[in-house]
């Protein structure tokens, strides 16, 4: 390098080979300190991926520690994906959602994973509008980022969607019930859930539509034939909701104790004959449904609504006989 002409062009120069020097020193000091951060978060993420179920909280939460020591570099770049897992794991919510992009139009490593990562911090969080709004976004570029975290973070978004079908976010309750009832393979009580869903927001049409689905794809599901009889009752149709009972309490009887008799189907036949009374079925004739609530009872002894039908029909019989009508 060529001397400065002047001194204040001399000390410049050498001010800057000093600070040269000095990030040169440090960074051959660094570098040591720095694999050796990367070993101990690759050693405790191999142990976290391989380790029993019980102890996955407490190594997830080592592992995010780990990670979050690591100074920024393109190694730690490399293993954002498997931080960020780990964050979610140990409970960090909202530390995993700030560690995922908010951008993904240049995202490329990682990049199913990381979405995963946000839409689950997000169902975790409650925050519903935001899932949606990501889902709608990225579902035809990344279905399976998207299935994942349908599949993973049901039981959190059912809730919150059914919470949200008595707002003003009605539309993001209705879209979540509709994604996880074409999740591969169908499975028919999420098609009773999208079922539901429709008939709470008043598009019955869509309804009768959904059921018919279910039945085509699970004709032995009794809780689907349940519900598709309150769709039907609701829209005041009773012979074929009795029908639609009747089929749910018959598949009820034909299972294997110790499952027999704990189909809700019954529930709804009482209901009927104490509304209209013979219209379900008369007293100790096959149609009679006290009998098969009886045993029902036996099964789900704390089936308050099923005995107090139970008790309401008895006394409105018995009243009958004594009145000799």
């Amino acid at each position: 390098m060529t001397a400065p002409a002047s001194w204040r062009h001399a000390w410049r120069w050498l001010a800057g080979m000093w600070m040269v020097a000095v990030c040169a020193l440090s960074t051959a000091r660094l570098a040591p300190a720095q694999d050796e951060l990367l070993a101990e978060f690759d050693r405790l993420e191999a142990s976290w991926a391989a380790a029993p179920p019980a102890e996955r909280p407490a190594l997830a939460s080592r592992v995010s520690a780990a990670f979050l020591r690591l100074p920024d570099s393109a190694e730690r770049t490399r293993r954002l994906a498997a931080g960020a897992a780990a964050t979610l794991a140990a409970g960090r919510a909202e530390m995993a959602l700030e560690m995922t992009p908010t951008d993904w139009s240049g995202v490329v490593r990682d990049r199913a994973t990381l979405l995963t990562i946000r839409l689950r911090a997000l169902a975790q969080l409650g925050r519903l509008l935001e899932f949606s709004r990501l889902l709608r976004q990225q579902v035809e570029s990344s279905p399976d980022a998207v299935t994942n975290a349908l599949r993973l973070e049901e039981g959190r978004l059912l809730p919150l969607a059914a919470a949200a079908l008595r707002t003003r976010d009605r539309p993001a309750g209705r879209m979540i019930f509709q994604y996880l009832a074409t999740l591969q393979p169908i499975q028919s009580y999420r098609v009773a859930n999208l079922g539901l869903c429709l008939r709470q927001i008043g598009d019955l049409e869509a309804a009768f539509q959904t059921y018919e689905l279910g039945r085509r794809i699970a004709p032995e599901d009794l809780v689907l034939r349940n519900d598709y009889g309150l769709l039907l009752r609701a829209s005041k149709r009773w012979p074929e909701a009795l029908d639609a009972f009747r089929e749910s309490v018959a598949l009820d009887l034909a299972r294997p104790e110790p499952q027999r008799g704990k189909g809700p189907g019954i529930t709804n036949l009482m209901h009927a004959e104490i509304l209209y009374p013979g219209m379900v079925g008369r007293p100790s004739t096959d149609g009679d449904p006290i009998p098969t609530a009886a045993l029902a009872l036996e099964k789900r002894p704390k089936a308050i609504l099923l005995r107090r039908l139970m008790l309401d029909l008895s006394l409105d019989r018995l009243a009958l006989e004594k009145t000799g009508k």
